[in-house]
C-alpha cells in the first residue's frame, strides 16, 4: 500500500500484479517488496531466488525497483562484507571462512562474534567468549548446514548503536538503540534496548552520507557504532540493508520501547505511527527510484 501511495503521489499509472507469472513481462517498470515468500521451494539460501527473479526481469528489459545490484545486499552478509571491503567502509575486523573447520584452524582470539550468513534483526548473532561457546555452535547441525560461509567478526566494545535510514543520500530517520546492561548484547529493541530519536552526531553526518553513496544504494538502513561509544572516533559500520522496518518516534513513558510494539494503545499507538513513517519514507523511495530511472 505504501508503494501504491507513492506512485499516486507521483501521478503515475500502475497495475497491480499477483501470482507467479511475473516472467511474462518485458520493458516495464516493476516495483516489488523484498521478502522470503519468493522462496517457494524452501531453500536454505532464501535470498538467491529473489536475485534470480530480479536478474531475469532485468535481462528482459524491465527496470526493477530495487535493482538486482541493490537486492543482493538483502540478508546476504557475505556479499555485504565483501562490498564493505571493496568500498573501504570502516567496519569491524571481519573474516569469512568457507567452513567451520577453517575457522577452527584459524585459532582466532576470544571474544568475537559469529554471524549467520542470511539473517536479520540480531538473529543469528553469536558471541563466542571461549571454547564452550564455540563447541555449542559447532554441535548445532542446523547452523552448520544452513551456512555455506562462516562470518567471524571483531567484538566492538559498545553499548549503543545508531540506526540511520537514507533515501537518495538524504538521512530520513535516525535513532540510537541503547543497551543499559553492563555486558554486551544485541541492541535490537526486542532485547529491551532504550531508543533515543533526538540526538545525532552531526559532525559525522557527511561521513555517513558519503559512505552510503559509496555502496551505490538508492535506499538503505545503516547500523553504526563507535569503539567505546566514543563519538570522537571514526564511525564503525556494522551492517546495511536495502529493506528495513523503521521504528517510529514514541513517547516512551518509562516503559521499554518494545512494550509499545507488542501492546496496542488507542492514544499512543505504535502501529499508527509505524504506518505513518513507512508511508512517508516509501514516498521518498518511489520518487528516488523514478528520478534515477529518468536519467
Amino acid at each position: 500500500m505504501a508503494t501504491i501511495a507513492g506512485l499516486v503521489a507521483e501521478n503515475k499509472e500502475f497495475r497491480i500484479v499477483t501470482g507467479k507469472k511475473i516472467g511474462k513481462y518485458h520493458d516495464q517498470k516493476i516495483f516489488f517488496s523484498i521478502n522470503n515468500r519468493y522462496n517457494i521451494y524452501g531453500f536454505d539460501d532464501y535470498t538467491n531466488i529473489l536475485l534470480h527473479i530480479t536478474r531475469q526481469l532485468e535481462i528482459q528489459g524491465n527496470e526493477v525497483f530495487p535493482k538486482q545490484c541493490e537486492t543482493i545486499f538483502w540478508e546476504n552478509k557475505t556479499y555485504m562484507h565483501q562490498r564493505f571491503y571493496m568500498a573501504r567502509v570502516h567496519e569491524p575486523r571481519t573474516r569469512i571462512f568457507d567452513s567451520m573447520k577453517h575457522l577452527l584452524n584459524a585459532k582466532m582470539q576470544f571474544p568475537y562474534l559469529i554471524k549467520a550468513e542470511h539473517s536479520c534483526s540480531s538473529e543469528g548473532v553469536f558471541k563466542i567468549s571461549g571454547y564452550a561457546d564455540l563447541a555449542r555452535l559447532v554441535a548445532d547441525s542446523g547452523f552448520i548446514r544452513k551456512n555455506r560461509h562462516i562470518i567471524a567478526q571483531e567484538l566492538i566494545n559498545m553499548r549503543k548503536d545508531l540506526r540511520v535510514i537514507l533515501v537518495d543520500g538524504e538521512i530520513v530517520l535516525h535513532y540510537w538503540r541503547i543497551n543499559k546492561d553492563k555486558d554486551w548484547k544485541p541492541t535490537s529493541t526486542s532485547y529491551g534496548s532504550e531508543v533515543d530519536f533526538d540526538s545525532f552526531p552531526e559532525h559525522w553526518r557527511q561521513h555517513i552520507i558519503d559512505t552510503f553513496r559509496s555502496l551505490e544504494l538508492t535506499t538503505g538502513a545503516f547500523d553504526i557504532t563507535w569503539q567505546d561509544d566514543d563519538l570522537s572516533t571514526e564511525p564503525i559500520y556494522l551492517e546495511v540493508s536495502p529493506f528495513y522496518q523503521p521504528n517510529p518516534k514514541m513517547e516512551a513513558r518509562k516503559k521499554a520501547y518494545a512494550f509499545y510494539k507488542q501492546h496496542f494503545s488507542l492514544f499512543n499507538s505504535w502501529d499508527a505511527k509505524y504506518v505513518d513513517v513507512v508511508f512517508r519514507i516509501k514516498q521518498k523511495q518511489v520518487k528516488a527510484y523514478l528520478s534515477a530511472s529518468a536519467l
